[in-house]
């Protein structure tokens, strides 16, 4: 008996000893990941993306992993900071810009500062591909959308930015903020829901009083719409009879593709939201890879022409254009912007008189299958006016997601703010 009262202790000794080892185990190990989560699970690279003829920054490019589509831009000082699991340090990264020779290297010849990037351009050339009228081409596009681009659900992380200045003080106004954009084309209707994951406003408030006339509330708007959802007036059926589409003599390439460039205008000048511009079109799936455009003048007054109340609200231009890029054999929204120069008086003592450059600009980071909504209704971004109060720049706000580096403008604001607390 007392043998076997020794050898029950002595099991149960080992039982207990086996246990902590197997706890401490699962500690170790929930403490490594975190770890390397926290420290390595991620490599940071920063740099810059130059043109290699005359070293401008190049603030539309795109560096990105195509196997995985991890990706961002440059901010408008053409710097960036690309962030990805360390199992793609093996991946190769492609840099790319409309109209300039794309580069490619693998993830881990990336330095984690200092990195120059050139991308050389590539002259427009000429082509022939017996193309007699274009708006049966566009029309073949339009109806070739459903092929081209993602036609089930889908949801980007993206990063929105929105900046005022004004010409004599600078930036005024800083919004930035990490978004989460549902597709859902194979909806009727079809809609794009957009939440607010991180953001952070940085507002000069002496300053921004003089603009509170300004109409556009919430910019995610009108920078994440994309093809598959919502076609642009001009080339939607009814209305393209009011545009003339001319094809240009030369070719431009995007990533190796060779690119049609087409130009339209309206007909008639006082077409109601008129728009002229280009659209980079690729001739053998139809696929539209870039739209850029400005509002005419009275296109303009459409969109921005407020004479009612104390302050007068005049555009004097608008640019945009909207880029795609092809991940997994469909064309995705890759960055779209948006620039504003508005005029704004004070109708009633005449105080001031402010020309204002409104900036809003999209940059998609990843694109993944959507099985289920995230985003309940009382989550859809509604202002871009309501993020969060900040003084300060810091990039660590962002962790983990990726980011744009805030331009030099941004800066000079958050240390104004910083001065005057």
């Amino acid at each position: 008996m007392q043998h076997k009262k020794v050898s029950n202790w002595v099991f149960f000794k080992h039982v207990i000893r086996f246990t902590s080892k197997k706890l401490l185990i699962c500690v170790y190990i929930l403490w490594a990941s975190n770890n390397l989560v926290g420290q390595g699970g991620y490599y940071i690279a920063k740099g810059k993306i130059v043109e290699k003829e005359n070293f401008s920054p190049l603030n539309q490019a795109y560096i990105c992993i195509p196997s995985t589509g991890y990706g961002t831009a440059p901010n408008l000082d053409g710097d960036f900071i690309f962030q990805f699991p360390n199992l793609s340090l093996d991946s190769v990264v492609m840099v790319s810009h409309i109209g300039y020779k794309s580069v490619t290297f693998k993830a881990n010849d990336l330095k984690n500062e200092d990195n120059v990037i050139f991308l050389e351009k590539i002259p427009n050339y000429d082509a022939n591909y017996g193309l007699s009228d274009v708006r049966i081409m566009l029309l073949a596009a339009i109806d070739s959308i459903p092929a081209n681009y993602n036609h089930t659900p889908y949801y980007q992380n993206g990063f929105y930015l929105e900046q005022v200045n004004l010409p004599t003080v600078g930036a005024i106004k800083v919004n930035e903020g990490i978004l989460r954009v549902e597709r859902f084309p194979n909806l009727k209707p079809k809609i794009e829901k957009v939440k607010l994951l991180r953001g952070r406003r940085l507002d000069w408030s002496g300053q921004t009083q003089k603009i509170e006339g300004w109409g556009f509330q919430n910019g995610s708007d009108l920078v994440c719409r994309s093809l598959e959802t919502t076609i642009p007036d001009f080339l939607q059926k009814k209305q393209m009879d009011a545009y003339d589409f001319r094809l240009d003599s030369l070719m431009t390439t995007f990533e190796g593709l060779p690119l049609f460039i087409i130009h339209f205008s309206p007909f008639k000048p006082k077409t109601k939201g008129a728009k002229e511009g280009t659209i980079y079109l690729e001739p053998e799936t139809k696929a539209i890879v870039r739209i850029e455009y400005k509002l005419t003048e009275n296109g303009i007054k459409d969109l921005i022409d407020t004479k009612t109340g104390a302050v007068k609200i005049e555009g004097s231009a608008t640019h945009a254009f909207f880029q795609y890029r092809k991940f997994r054999n469909k064309w995705c929204l890759q960055e779209s912007r948006v620039d504003f120069d508005v005029n704004f008086e004070d109708r009633l003592d005449k105080k001031y008189k402010i020309d204002t450059h409104i900036l809003m600009r999209y940059v998609a980071f990843e694109n993944l299958p959507l099985i289920k909504s995230g985003i309940f209704p009382n989550e859809i971004l509604s202002s871009t006016n309501n993020f969060s109060n900040s003084r300060s720049l810091n990039h660590e706000y962002w962790a983990p997601y990726n980011h744009l580096i805030s331009s030099k403008e941004a800066i000079t604001l958050s240390n104004n703010l910083q001065k005057i607390r």
